[in-house]
């Protein structure tokens, strides 16, 4: 039979084993957006029409994180006067590989003033910006990287037609532990501070 500290040794290679980076795991993806208003993908209100373009199906190979697109708003008529966007936007990820079939949700609010050359119009995602999704033995994370320290999660819109703000993020991938090594692991780890306890204790004996 096994020492106690040596299964604790063990149990902690194995927990370690198994939460490591899933290197070149493809992740496909697709992502969808909404407008609250008119409920599609098109915000159309006093002069304003804004157009956010899906993102068809994508596969990208996380190594484990690797930078990636989650779609764009493209201005496509901008009135001469200024306008005020008072709206919301959800944008659903669907992942299909690992999969099947998970999506993750990230809302936000869209604001702000814009006219044709000016704007100051924004899509401002609420937090976390990072939403996962556990499939397939990984977990993947979707992470919105726009925006700044000030406004993180902020994306300016354009104010001249045909403009394209794009919505970028980060992808990363990690395998999940089998419920079998994190249960050996819970049951081992304690045993392994309990045998360094005990080394301490005698090297202070002696």
């Amino acid at each position: 039979m096994l020492k106690a500290h040596r299964l604790a040794a063990l149990a902690a290679v194995l927990l370690v084993g198994s939460v490591t980076p899933a290197n070149a795991i493809p992740v496909t993806y697709s992502t969808a957006g909404v407008f609250g208003v008119s409920g599609t993908n098109i915000l159309d209100r006093d002069g304003v029409r804004i157009e956010f373009n899906n993102l068809l199906s994508t596969t990208v190979n996380p190594p484990p994180n690797t930078n990636a697109l989650f779609g764009s708003f493209t201005t496509v008529t901008v009135p001469a006067t200024s306008a005020t966007l008072v709206d919301t936007f959800t944008l659903t990820i669907t992942q299909t590989v690992p999969g099947p079939g998970n999506v993750a949700f990230m809302s936000s609010t869209v604001g702000g003033s814009i006219f044709i050359g000016n704007s100051q119009a924004f899509v401002q995602f609420n937090g976390p910006l990072t939403r996962t999704i556990t499939s397939g033995g990984f977990t993947t994370s979707y992470r919105i990287v726009e925006g700044d320290a000030a406004n993180p999660g902020r994306l300016e819109l354009f104010g001249n037609p045909g403009q394209m703000s794009t919505l970028n993020g980060v992808i990363g991938i990690v395998a999940v532990p089998e419920p079998g090594t994190m249960a050996l692991a819970f049951v081992a780890l304690p045993l392994l501070g309990l045998g360094y306890m005990r080394r301490r204790r005698r090297q202070a004996v002696s």
